[in-house]
């Protein structure tokens, strides 16, 4: 049926791929640098992101050292918590259901037949198990981005638009229980070198 100039069609799923890992670690870059690749192939892919979402959320909802953070909700948001072993990311029941709304966004996108590539930090197993569920019939390649603890601190003191510490809080928990079809280490590579990596292991 046609219906203002538009033709609804049913198409089959795109392909969907998830890149992992802890902030810092060069998966922005590397998606993006892919996405722009086949886009000169003629082959469309779109990128969405865990901060798309996260990014948008009240100030309020959010309490991680910087100063666009009141974190008067933080609770039932995104905060920073002192523990006896450190800094831990803790996410609230709001938080929660955006996480939730994002997952659903980049499966409804390749349900609706668009390639998609993801830029994720799965912060602990409750976010992973909402991914599966999410997820259902489609069959997403997973990729772990790993980067030395050292390098990833270093590159998120450069950045600056971030709190100090943020990639120390994930190190340890975004790639447990995870099954990666291949993993890419952007420490011991150059961004082109990444690019092959990610180029060739979807090619498998």
């Amino acid at each position: 049926m046609q219906q203002h100039g538009y033709v609804r069609t049913v198409a089959a799923p795109g392909r969907l791929v998830i890149l992992n890992g802890v902030s810092s670690s060069g998966k922005t870059t590397l998606a993006s640098a892919f996405r722009d690749e086949r886009a000169v192939a003629g082959e469309f892919w779109l990128l969405i992101g865990i901060d798309d979402f996260l990014s948008k959320m009240p100030a309020a909802w959010l309490d991680l050292g910087l100063a666009t953070g009141s974190g008067t909700h933080a609770r039932d948001g995104l905060r920073f918590e002192t523990t006896p072993t450190g800094l831990q990311l803790r996410v609230g029941a709001m938080c929660r259901r955006v996480l939730h709304a994002y997952h659903h966004a980049a499966a409804a996108a390749a349900r609706s037949g668009l390639n998609v590539i993801v830029d994720d930090v799965v912060i602990d197993d409750e976010v992973h198990g909402d991914w599966l569920d999410v997820l259902g019939e489609l069959r997403p390649t997973w990729v772990g981005v790993r980067c030395s603890p050292e390098i990833t601190a270093e590159r998120e003191r450069r950045r600056g638009d971030r709190p100090v510490g943020m990639t120390g809080t994930q190190t340890h928990s975004v790639h447990r229980s995870m099954r990666y079809a291949f993993e890419i280490d952007t420490g011991d590579l150059t961004p082109g070198e990444s690019l092959d990596e990610l180029r060739v292991g979807l090619a498998r």
